[in-house]
């Protein structure tokens, strides 16, 4: 049987981290990296688990029961009959009701693989491209509470945008004017037309434009850096 372990990444003011954690107990390890301090300190992204599959979660996700036995077989299977990484999809809880997608990711996003060395969540950025190998899609659901209200999804919104804006800035090539402004529209489109939330009424619409408001929040405050010089607001 293969191993898994979880990498749950944490910043200030989640409300369902302990949920996150009960979700993920059965796995094999599990590291929290809190990243809003590793940001305000400078530090790298770190914490690395040794096993041979890897899931990331944002502290607000759980893993429900569906996706739990679908992991359980993939412990089971051979290894290296297996894709080397898996397509989830999430789900978030907005305005009472369960919206397919996410604030930072589309409805199905690369959350399991072997072996990672980077987390999947590195930015908006349409110049960066994470090289994720043969993909597989499981069919359970990542839970993801972030929306429960729409003023927790404000306040993830200003947390998470600093991270990726400070981390834009440090590692990521220069990006123009015109693609800051532009990628937050297409992150729109994507998710109304795309990925379908339209369908959804208002809830599926307040999600859509929380996530582009992410990407246009990171691309001001890569910009306001960039003009005076200094790091990133917001992460302190």
């Amino acid at each position: 049987m293969s191993t898994l372990g979880a990498v749950v990444f944490s910043i200030r003011g989640m409300k369902h981290l302990s949920e996150s954690l009960e979700s993920v107990r059965w796995v094999d390890e599990v590291v929290v990296r809190h990243l809003d301090q590793e940001a305000a300190e400078g530090g790298q992204y770190s914490g690395q688990v040794g096993t041979d599959w890897v899931l990331h979660l944002w502290g607000e996700e759980r893993v429900g029961a569906e996706l739990r036995e679908e992991l359980h077989q993939i412990r089971r299977a051979e290894l290296q009959a297996e894709p080397t990484s898996y397509l989830i999809p999430i789900r978030s809880h907005l305005l009472g009701r369960w919206v397919k997608g996410s604030l930072w990711d589309p409805a199905s996003s690369p959350r399991l693989r072997r072996q990672v060395e980077e987390p999947p969540f590195g930015g908006w950025s349409p110049a960066s491209k994470n090289s994720w190998g043969t993909t597989g899609l499981l069919r359970g659901w990542i839970e993801d509470y972030s929306c429960s209200e729409l003023r927790d999804g404000v306040d993830r919104v200003n947390s998470v945008s600093s991270l990726w804006a400070e981390r834009l800035r440090s590692e990521g090539p220069r990006l123009s004017n015109v693609a800051m402004t532009v990628y937050p529209l297409r992150v729109l489109m994507r998710h109304l037309f795309i990925d379908g939330l339209f369908r959804e009424g208002l809830a599926g619409l307040s999600l859509s434009a929380l996530a582009a408001y992410v990407t246009l929040a990171s691309a001001m405050k890569l910009w306001e850096a960039r003009q005076s010089g200094s790091r990133v607001k917001g992460l302190s």
